[in-house]
C-alpha cells in the first residue's frame, strides 16, 4: 500500500488485557529466539493492522459539500446525513435582526457511489437594500421577498482513485411558493417556478490533508417570472480548497464565478456577473455531529440556488451555520473515553439554572421537559431532546412578565413565542477535560394572529467548572437581539448540591448595550431520587426564564415555581 493511502489511516491503539501479558512474559522466558520471533510476528501485525485501519465515521473524511459549494468526494454506502442551518446578515444593515435563510434537509448514500438528498429553504424578509425602478416596503422602500423552494438532487460518483474524485450531480427545484416586489409583484403570488441545476465536480487530492476542487455547473432557471427578468441558463466554473488537518477540523474557501450569464441584480436594477465566495470550516464536536460555520455572499443553498448572491449588488455579507448529524450505533459515539455509566449526580447536573443555562447534554436519546409558572404572568414550557453525545435540541414556549416596571422599549411583547436551537457540548470534566463547555444558538418569532411577529436572536456559551465538594460555578456569556435592540450579558452562578438531592443556586447576570441593569436570580431546587422528577423555586427580577427574557430586568421582585421530568422516551413503550 502507498504512502499516500497510509496518510489518510488513523492510529490504532493495542491493549494487552491482564492474561496476554501473563502469556506474553511466559513466552518470553522459552529464548530469546522465540522472543525475537514473537516480537517481530507482533511487529507486523501491528503494521497491516495500521494500514488496513480507517475511520467508520463519514465525518472524519473530507466533506462531500462545504456550505453550498459542491466537491468530487461522496459518502459512503449506508450514510444517512441529516442537516439544518440558516444564513444571516447583520442587523446594522437594517431595523430588526437582519435577514435570514432558513434551510434543511437530508440525504441518503444507497451505495459507495450514489446519494439521493432533500433540500428545503426559506427566506422571509425584505432584501438587503432598495432597487432603482422596484417598490418596496418602509421609508427606505426596501422590496420584500417570501419564497419557500424544495429541492431534489442525486450525486453519482464517475471515477475514484489516491489522486482523484470525479462526481455527477443533477437537482430538480422548485420554488413552491414565491411573493416578491422584484419579480412579479408582491401581491401577485408565484407558485411552481421551476429550476435546476447539473454540477461536474472534480477533485484533486493533494495530499492526505489538502485537496483542491474545480466545479464546473448549470444552472437551469426561467429567463422571467410574470414579465420580470430572472436569471435564465447560467454556465459557472468554480474553485475551492479543503485543508483537514486532523479527524475534527476541516477549512474551506470557494469562488464560483458566473461564465455565461448575469447572476446578480445591481442597486440600479440593472443584472451583472459577480462571484459568489465562501470561507469557513467545520468542526466535529462528536463523531456523528459537525458544526460548520462560515461568511459568504451567496444567499441560495440549494444547488441551482447557490450561484445566486444577496440582493443587491452581492456586497452583503452573511453568517451561515449549519449542524450536520449522521445518526447511527455503527458510528464512534465520542472522541473521548467515557467513564460510563453516569452517576445520579452528573444526570441531576444536565438541567439548566434559574437564568443560566448549563454546559451538561442529555443521555443520548433522553428528553426532558420543563413547565413553569410564576408571577405577573410569566409562564413556559421546555421540550429539549438530546439526539446524540454531546448534543441537545431545545425548544422553549414562554411568556414574559407583564409587570410594568420592566421597560417596555427592549422587552420584545407579552404575547407567547418560541425559541429553537441546538445546544452543543465541547468539553466534559466528567470525561478528561479540566471544566465543561457548550454552546447555544437559538432563533424564534412570537406567537400571535396579527401579521407582526417579532423575531428573536439568542445565543450563549456555558463553562462550568465542579469542585470536588459539590459547589458548582458557572460562567455565561451571551447575546440577544429583537427589533434594534442589541443586549450583551455574563451570567455567573453557583450551585451546591447536597447528598440528598437539594440545590441551593444564585446566579447573577450584568447587562450591557441597549441596557445596563442585571438581571439576578436565587433559590432551590430538589431532586426525587432516580425518578427524573424536579421541582425548584425561585426569586428573580428577569422578565423570563429562557433566552432574551433572562436578560431583561424589572424594578420588583417576581416568584416563580418550574416542574422538570427527564426519561428515556423509549422506556415507554
Amino acid at each position: 500500500m502507498s504512502d499516500f493511502v497510509s496518510d489518510f489511516t488513523p492510529p490504532v491503539r493495542l491493549r494487552l488485557s491482564p492474561s496476554s501479558q501473563a502469556q506474553h512474559i511466559s513466552t518470553r522466558t522459552q529464548g530469546a529466539l522465540s522472543g525475537l520471533s514473537g516480537l517481530a510476528l507482533a511487529t507486523s501485525l501491528m503494521l497491516s493492522t495500521s494500514a488496513m485501519a480507517q475511520s467508520v465515521n463519514p465525518l472524519d473524511a473530507m466533506p462531500g459539500r462545504v456550505a453550498a459549494f459542491e466537491t468530487g468526494n461522496i459518502n459512503p454506502a449506508g450514510t444517512f446525513e441529516l442537516n439544518v442551518g440558516a444564513r444571516q446578515t447583520s442587523p446594522d444593515n437594517r431595523a430588526g435582526t437582519g435577514n435570514q435563510v432558513y434551510h434543511g434537509g437530508g440525504s441518503y448514500a444507497f451505495t459507495d457511489r450514489f446519494t439521493l438528498g432533500l433540500q428545503l429553504q426559506n427566506y422571509v424578509d425584505p432584501i438587503g437594500g432598495p432597487i432603482d425602478g422596484v417598490p418596496g416596503v418602509g421609508p427606505d422602500r426596501i422590496p420584500q421577498l417570501e419564497t419557500n423552494e424544495l429541492a431534489l438532487w442525486g450525486k453519482y460518483q464517475l471515477y475514484q482513485d489516491e489522486r482523484w474524485a470525479i462526481s455527477a450531480l443533477a437537482s430538480a427545484e422548485a420554488f413552491l411558493t414565491m411573493q416578491s416586489d422584484i419579480w412579479g409583484g408582491f401581491f401577485n403570488k408565484q407558485t411552481g417556478i421551476t429550476l435546476g441545476a447539473v454540477k461536474a465536480p472534480i477533485t484533486y487530492k493533494a495530499s492526505s490533508k489538502l485537496q483542491l476542487h474545480l466545479t464546473p455547473s448549470l444552472t437551469l432557471a426561467p429567463n422571467d417570472i410574470a414579465g420580470d427578468r430572472f436569471y435564465g441558463t447560467i454556465f459557472s466554473l468554480g474553485a475551492g480548497l479543503t485543508f483537514k488537518p486532523n479527524n475534527r477540523v476541516a477549512l474551506f474557501g470557494t469562488l464560483d464565478a458566473p461564465i455565461s450569464n448575469d447572476n446578480t441584480i445591481n442597486s440600479q436594477g440593472e443584472w451583472e456577473k459577480l462571484p459568489v465566495w465562501t470561507v469557513g470550516g467545520r468542526y466535529n464536536v462528536t463523531p456523528r455531529v459537525a458544526l460548520e460555520g462560515y461568511v459568504t455572499n451567496g444567499w441560495g443553498v440549494t444547488p441551482a440556488t447557490s450561484i445566486m448572491t444577496f440582493w443587491p449588488d452581492g456586497d452583503h455579507i452573511l453568517v451561515g451555520g449549519r449542524l450536520v448529524y449522521t445518526p447511527g450505533s455503527k458510528y464512534d459515539e465520542s472522541y473521548r473515553d467515557l467513564s460510563l455509566p453516569p452517576t445520579q449526580a452528573q444526570l441531576n447536573a444536565q438541567q439548566d439554572g434559574f437564568t443560566l443555562g448549563t454546559a451538561a447534554t442529555l443521555e443520548p436519546g433522553h428528553m426532558r421537559t420543563e413547565i413553569w409558572g410564576g408571577s405577573d404572568s410569566n409562564a413556559g414550557i421546555s421540550l429539549n431532546f438530546s439526539t446524540d453525545r454531546d448534543t441537545e435540541i431545545q425548544v422553549h414556549f414562554e411568556q414574559f412578565s407583564d409587570s410594568d416596571t420592566a421597560p417596555d422599549d427592549i422587552r420584545p411583547s407579552t404575547d407567547v413565542h418560541y425559541m429553537i436551537g441546538p445546544k452543543l457540548r465541547f468539553m466534559d470534566q466528567d470525561n478528561g477535560n479540566a471544566f465543561s463547555l457548550a454552546g447555544r444558538m437559538m432563533y424564534g418569532r412570537q406567537i400571535t394572529s396579527n401579521s407582526v411577529k417579532i423575531g428573536v436572536f439568542y445565543t450563549d456559551l456555558i463553562a462550568n467548572y465542579e469542585m470536588p465538594n459539590r459547589l458548582s460555578f458557572t460562567a455565561s456569556p451571551k447575546i440577544a437581539a429583537w427589533g434594534s435592540v442589541e443586549l450583551v450579558g455574563l451570567g455567573l452562578g453557583l450551585d451546591y448540591t447536597f447528598d440528598n438531592g437539594l440545590a441551593l443556586i444564585a446566579e447573577v447576570t450584568p447587562i450591557g448595550r441597549d441596557n445596563d441593569e442585571a438581571t439576578w436570580a436565587a433559590g432551590a431546587r430538589y431532586h426525587f431520587g432516580k425518578s427524573g422528577f424536579s421541582v425548584d423555586a425561585m426569586a428573580t427580577n428577569a422578565i423570563g426564564r429562557q433566552g432574551i427574557g433572562s436578560m431583561i430586568a424589572q424594578d420588583d421582585t417576581r416568584f416563580a415555581v418550574t416542574l422538570s421530568k427527564s426519561f428515556d422516551p423509549g422506556s415507554l413503550f
